[in-house]
Parts: structure tokens; C-alpha cells; sequence
């Protein structure tokens, strides 16, 4: 039997006649057209990681090919990672390498995938030479840029008065930090433009990651990275805030995993300066990094005059807590080394708080990115560029 609806009477099909200018009412405007997709909103950084990592190969080819020396290794006199040791000639014809290495794969994954979806073995290569260039960039930094990071504060306030403090500071803007900084940056561009070529050769929008045929893994829910990413944020601001305990602690005269003998000598340097700086700043950063699961972290609280009620732009606490956590990772690797390296350091009662803190700092880095990630998930909504969401 069929269950289709029968045909109204054809009366019913007609349209109705107009309506006259006395009933007609207001005119309704034209409806306007549909705006057209906007274009990705991270797109420029396929094209600046290409351009960035092809400088820095000319740059350091030059100088390679010049007998001229960079200053990594050993010839940076502020570097104390697990290059440190290396003469500078000696590693300047490798960053030419591993500069040009991060050129091609950059271009690679600039211009790879526009066309459609790519064969998952050209997406593993890419990848592979990207953690490459990345273990490099790595190997190549260490814990300055994050201490600069942590002694700004300080330092914009002590500057004027200390010339010490000013010292330090013009120190931080030598050749030998800028190299760093630079390739930290490019390392950063180069990943965040892989991970895009790899979504749009998964046949997943490059700008939010969500696939084209509506198949999203399970664990990128909001509600799933609710439930990760406040375990991965717990641990991300739990461990600056060990850190920060023992810091503060020796500013208060306590010898928490620190001698007696090293926490007076501390104070009597100005040394406690220093300590509060980077203690305030690891425990600012543990606070906030609570926010990223808290429903502070996406509407203003009551107290911040002037913005009470309104939502927390996403960019607000992603873009901070992607830079800590970049920074973090060279710092914690660093430090391991330093500990476990040609010093040797025992992590006895009167020791451990110096670098005992640090071994986890990688560990930081991924529980910071993790959550911040998870952020992201919970708040991106629809997609400006597929209108997914």
C-alpha cells in the first residue's frame, strides 16, 4: 500500500494572487547574498615558515661558505644546553643544513595538498622531517629564552635603577640569544604549517582540523576534551607550582632543597630578586593555566572592571599558553642535561630544589600544550573557512 501523501486539489497548488499595495505592508529588502568562505585564518604561516627557514639557509650558507662562524655552540657565551661544548665553527655548516632541511619541508608543506587529499606515506615523510628540523631547533636552544621570559617583569621594573640588571638584559639581546629566538620561532611556524598540510591532505579543513566527510575522531568532542584537557591542565599547573614553592621559599630565608649556607648567600647577592621573579611568574602562570578549564577562562569574573560578563576571547589564553609552552620544552631538556651532564648534580636534601624541579619541565610543556589544545577544541565553534561546528 502506498503511504506516499496524496496531491492537494489543484485549487490548493495555485498560488495566491499578490496582494494589493493596501495589504501588501512594508517591502521587504532584497535578501542579501551568501557571503563567500573566508580564507583560513593561520594561512600565513605555510608561506612564513618557507620564508623564514629560506633566509636563515642563505644566511648560514654564506657564513659556512665565508668561514665566518654563528653563534651557537660554544661561541655563544649565554648557551649552557647539550650543545654548548661545540665548537661554533664546527656546528655552523650543520645549521646551514638543518636550515635548508626546514626550507624544503616548509615549502613542501606549503604547497603540498591544495589539490585534494595526499597519499598517507608523502604526509609521514613531511612529518618525519619536520620532528628533524624540530630535534635540531631543540638541541640548538635552551632555558634563556624562558628565563627571559621569566625576569622581564623584574626587569622592566629594576632595570632603571640597577645597572646590573640593565646589563643582563643588553646581554639577552647578543647574537647568540637572537639566534636562539629565531630558531624557536621558525621551529614553531614549521610545525603549526605541517600539522596544516596534514589536515588538508587527511581531506580535513586545514583552519579547525575537522574532516570533510563529518568522520571526527571521537576524543576532539567538546565534551571529551573537557574531560582531558582538565587532567592535562591539573598536571600543567601543578609543576611550575612546585617550582615556584621552592623559589619563594628561599626568598623567605626557608632552605627548601636548597643549603642553608646558598639560601643566605642568595639573599646577600640580590640573588632573591631573581628567584621571586621567576617563582611569581611560574606561579602566575600555574593560576592561569587553571582558567583553561574553569569557567573564569571563558567569561571575565566579576572583579576585572570594565569586562565583567563578556567572554574571553579564545586567542586571549591560547596564543600566551602555546608560547610558554614552546619556550618550556628547550628549557626542561636543557636543564636535564645540565643536571645529569659533565656537572653531575646529586639530588641530595640540600640540592634538589635547584634542578630537581626542572626535570619535569618537559613534561610541563606537553601538559601545558595538551590543555591548551583542549581549550581550543571546547570554544573554536563553526568554522569561518567549512562552517562546520
Amino acid at each position: 500500500m502506498s503511504t506516499s501523501t496524496p496531491h492537494p486539489p489543484l485549487s490548493d497548488r495555485t498560488p495566491a494572487p499578490a496582494p494589493s499595495g493596501r495589504d501588501r505592508g512594508p517591502s521587504t529588502p532584497p535578501r542579501a547574498p551568501a557571503r563567500p568562505a573566508r580564507a583560513p585564518r593561520g594561512r600565513w604561516t605555510a608561506p612564513a615558515a618557507a620564508a623564514w627557514w629560506t633566509r636563515g639557509g642563505v644566511v648560514a650558507l654564506v657564513v659556512t661558505l665565508t668561514g665566518g662562524t654563528l653563534a651557537v655552540g660554544a661561541a655563544n657565551d649565554l648557551s649552557f644546553g647539550a650543545l654548548s661544548g661545540v665548537p661554533g665553527a664546527a656546528l655552523t655548516p650543520w645549521v646551514a643544513v638543518l636550515a635548508l632541511v626546514g626550507a624544503a619541508t616548509a615549502l613542501r608543506a606549503w604547497l603540498g595538498a591544495r589539490r585534494g587529499p595526499v597519499a598517507r606515506t608523502d604526509r609521514a615523510v613531511t612529518v618525519a622531517a619536520t620532528a628533524v628540523v624540530a630535534a635540531g631547533v631543540l638541541a640548538l636552544t635552551d632555558a634563556s629564552i624562558l628565563a627571559r621570559l621569566g625576569y622581564l617583569p623584574v626587569t622592566l621594573v629594576m632595570a632603571p635603577f640597577d645597572p646590573v640588571i640593565r646589563a643582563a638584559f643588553e646581554d639577552f639581546l647578543g647574537a647568540g640569544p637572537l639566534t636562539q629566538l629565531a630558531l624557536l620561532g621558525g621551529g614553531a611556524l614549521l610545525v603549526a604549517s605541517t600539522w596544516r598540510f596534514v589536515r588538508r591532505g587527511a581531506g580535513a579543513c586545514a583552519s579547525c582540523g575537522r574532516r570533510h566527510d563529518g568522520h571526527d575522531p571521537a576524543w576532539t568532542t567538546p565534551a571529551a576534551a573537557a574531560r582531558w584537557g582538565r587532567t592535562a591542565a591539573l598536571v600543567a599547573a601543578a609543576i611550575p607550582t612546585f617550582y615556584a614553592v621552592t623559589r619563594i621559599a628561599w626568598v623567605l630565608g626557608i632552605p627548601l632543597g636548597f643549603s642553608p649556607d646558598d639560601v643566605a648567600q642568595l639573599a646577600g647577592d640580590d640573588g632573591w630578586v631573581a628567584a621571586l621573579g621567576l617563582g611569581g611568574f611560574a606561579l602566575v602562570g600555574a593560576v592561569l593555566t587553571l582558567g583553561l578549564f574553569q569557567r573564569w577562562g571563558e567569561v571575565f569574573p566579576r572583579w576585572t572592571v570594565g569586562l565583567a560578563g563578556r567572554r574571553v576571547p579564545v586567542g586571549l589564553a591560547v596564543v600566551p599558553a602555546t608560547v610558554v609552552a614552546v619556550a618550556v620544552l628547550p628549557a626542561g631538556l636543557s636543564l636535564i642535561v645540565l643536571g645529569f651532564g659533565e656537572s653531575r648534580l646529586a639530588l641530595t636534601a640540600d640540592s634538589w630544589g635547584a634542578v630537581g624541579p626542572t626535570l619535569l619541565w618537559p613534561v610541563w610543556s606537553l601538559a601545558l600544550g595538551a590543555a591548551t589544545y583542549a581549550y581550543w577544541l571546547r570554544r573554536r565553534g563553526a568554522c569561518r573557512v567549512c562552517a562546520r561546528g
